[in-house]
């Protein structure tokens, strides 16, 4: 009997079959459509479905499976290869091919291979290969957040496995601290489409690196099952991908603030920031408290030769406004007589292998993982949090190290997890594991009436309802400055609003001018915090000069000023999926001179920053799109769609507002606590 194509009608979708081969598209609501073999486990990734009825036709014609739903129309062929347009044009196509076979090579620079030396290439032995058709040259891709690299993500590859390295991040980087296996398309000029694949375990996306043809996901363990979201724009693409991972935290509007912080502050260092806060006019909201605060790094205790009173500290920092925040790392030093382990052990609430508790290397030395996922286990973890923020009095918790990060080689993949009921292993939680101990977290602030005051370094796509963020351990290079902009701006279309980087750098030296320039290039980015490495020159708003000093003030004053409109631009994002700090191309889908540009920044609809991030510049070229845009400082006007040569002196950025915008603002406010906040502005 002739085999064909054929399908079966579900309520919100079809099945198709071709012989044993079969592909399901299931409608989730008109912008989102499901396209599975067989659909990726949710105990552990959860997703949020608003289900809304699809009006669709479906019929098979000319040996194919045909469906139409509103402006979309797609095919099924035999290969069960989907083909769909838009209102007659080519929108999104999977891609078949004999060149889909992907062979890899070594590709790190080694001279004995280029003199002449062989390299044996290797059949990519994934389980699940997606490949998508790229249409033409000018087809852009953008999202994965925290990937050090430009906006636009076409011919790298990429890697989705949370991975702790502090050495210098570029473009060359595959993987980072977070795994966010989301892309928004743009082809055609002003199509887009976007595709979230819902797998925690590792996976590569090939964005045009392996051939001009097609991008592709690949995978040895997640199955063949992605969501496409369909939409006339990136705002309405982006609103239903934050509607299915979840929306971003609503955290409170003092994080919104100035955050200072530096491996390790001691006790002095802390009054010293405080009273030069005070004596310089330098607003400032939280000060962060790194790993030596602990007694031998272990969780959960506080030195008393590094700290006199930490709980007294609190208190009295509290009544200057400003916060104390503790670094929270989930290693658990393995000594018998620490309250913790001893609690976690009897719980038996630590990761397992071979039977045994599974240990490494950490900061406190020899070191177990707690198991998150376990109930018990959290639960006690949130009571221990809560027990421990109230006791001294905290602000909040930075969760550090958790990708996990391991001194002594990384986990193996058969370090094994469990819910209670099922056992899950190392490679399938790894990316997962900063998530739950960021909801672990969250848990000891909202079981008090509390908005959590929660960051986190290492996340997944669905991690942004339980934490704020940071990018990890970039260096004082201007080449992270350049690359903080399209950093923040991909992780806010990717759902994570309140981001940031370290300004000044994290490692290496930081030079005046660096500092300045980092500080207003990130003056409106959501998190905002100077944090500085351990045997690196101090980059304080004070520590340089007095030109430093006076310019610093300046930009902290203009910060504060506008956080009542960041604080509308984060409900927006918590109620509606809106990105705070984006590319110009959000708001300007048609523009084609905005598709690539990594050093503007729209931030909400009305607001456009545009700084100096390259050495020596006293100037720049600023392209403003449509309409009439003011220079916030000099008032001056100018038309859009048009470049201008704009003078920027070292104290000087470029903040343009749109015109006829009507911002909410403060006057002359040094910490975000409520007896301060007494006029509104317009």
């Amino acid at each position: 009997m002739e085999c064909k194509v054929h399908f079966c009608r579900m309520e919100n979708g079809v099945t198709v079959h071709y012989g044993k081969k079969e592909r399901t598209l299931e409608w989730i609501h008109e912008g989102l459509l499901r396209v599975y073999e067989k659909k990726n486990s949710e105990n552990l990734v959860h997703l949020n479905y608003r289900r809304g009825p699809v009006d669709f036709r479906a019929w098979e014609e000319n040996g194919q499976v045909m469906m139409t739903a509103g402006a979309y129309a797609i095919v099924v062929d035999e290969n069960l290869v989907l083909h769909i347009t838009k209102d007659g044009r080519e929108y999104f196509e999977e891609y078949e091919g004999r060149d889909t076979m992907i062979y890899e090579t070594d590709k790190e620079f080694d001279l004995a291979k280029l003199e002449g030396h062989t390299t044996a290439e290797s059949l990519a032995d994934f389980k699940t290969q997606i490949n998508v058709c790229l249409f033409d040259d000018r087809d852009r891709l953008y999202g994965l957040g925290d990937k050090a690299a430009h906006l636009n993500r076409r011919d790298y590859e990429y890697i989705s496995w949370n991975t702790d390295d502090p050495t210098e991040h570029n473009e060359t980087y595959k993987s980072l601290y977070k795994s966010i296996n989301y892309l928004l398309v743009n082809h055609h000029g002003t199509e887009y489409y976007g595709m979230f694949y819902p797998s925690s375990y590792k996976c590569v996306f090939n964005l045009g690196r392996y051939s001009k043809k097609f991008f592709y996901i690949g995978s040895k363990q997640g199955e063949y099952d992605y969501f496409l979201f369909l939409g006339d724009s990136p705002k309405e693409i982006t609103a239903n991908y934050t509607e299915l991972v979840g929306r971003p935290l609503f955290t409170t509007r003092k994080m919104l603030g100035y955050h200072q912080s530096r491996w390790s502050y001691d006790e002095k260092e802390m009054q010293e920031i405080r009273a030069k806060s005070k004596e310089y006019g330098l607003p400032l909201d939280y000060i962060h408290l790194d790993i030596d605060y602990m007694d031998h790094y272990k969780v959960y205790t506080v030195s008393d030769s590094y700290l006199s009173d930490l709980r007294a500290l609190s208190e009295n920092f509290a009544e200057d406004g400003i916060g104390l925040i503790t670094i929270m790392d989930p290693a658990v030093k393995a000594e018998e007589g620490y309250p913790l382990y001893d609690e976690l052990t009897k719980q038996g609430g630590f990761a397992k292998k071979d039977g045994e508790d599974y240990i490494n290397l950490v900061w406190p030395g020899e070191s177990k993982y707690p198991d998150y996922f376990k109930p018990d286990a959290a639960a006690y973890l949130t009571k221990v949090t809560k027990e421990f923020v109230k006791k001294y009095r905290l602000e909040g918790i930075w969760c550090d190290m958790n990708e996990p990060a391991s001194f002594r080689g990384p986990l193996p993949d058969d370090v094994e997890f469990s819910d209670g009921t099922n056992t899950y292993y190392h490679d399938e939680v790894h990316n997962l594991y900063a998530e739950y101990m960021a909801r672990c977290v969250a848990a000891a602030f909202e079981e008090e009436n509390r908005r959590p005051t929660v960051i986190t370094r290492a996340a997944f796509a669905t991690t942004s309802p339980f934490t704020t963020s940071w990018n990890g351990d970039n260096q004082s290079l201007w080449e992270h400055l350049g690359v903080s902009l399209p950093q923040v701006m991909t992780m806010n279309l990717c759902g994570f609003a309140v981001n940031g980087v370290d300004i000044g750098g994290f490692g290496n030296e930081a030079t005046k001018e660096l500092v300045i320039r980092w500080l207003e290039a990130n003056v409106f980015s959501p998190f905002f915090r100077n944090h500085s490495a351990k045997n690196t020159r101090y980059q304080e708003p004070y520590a340089f000069d007095e030109e430093t000093l006076r310019i610093y003030r300046k930009f902290l004053q203009l910060r504060y000023d506008f956080l009542p409109y960041l604080y509308d631009l984060l409900r927006g994002a918590n109620a509606e999926g809106v990105p705070m700090y984006r590319p110009l191309f959000y708001d300007y889908p048609a523009d084609e001179r905005v598709k690539e540009l990594n050093d503007e920044v729209m931030v909400g609809s009305y607001v456009l920053l545009a700084p100096v991030v390259r050495q020596g510049e006293r100037s720049r070229l600023v392209y403003l799109p449509e309409g009439s845009w003011i220079d916030y400082f000099t008032g001056k006007e100018y038309q859009g769609g048009q470049e201008y040569i704009v003078p920027m002196s070292l104290a000087e950025t470029g903040v343009f507002v749109k015109a006829g915008t009507m911002l909410p603002m403060f006057r002359n406010v040094c910490h975000i606590r409520k007896q301060d906040l007494t006029t509104l502005h317009l």
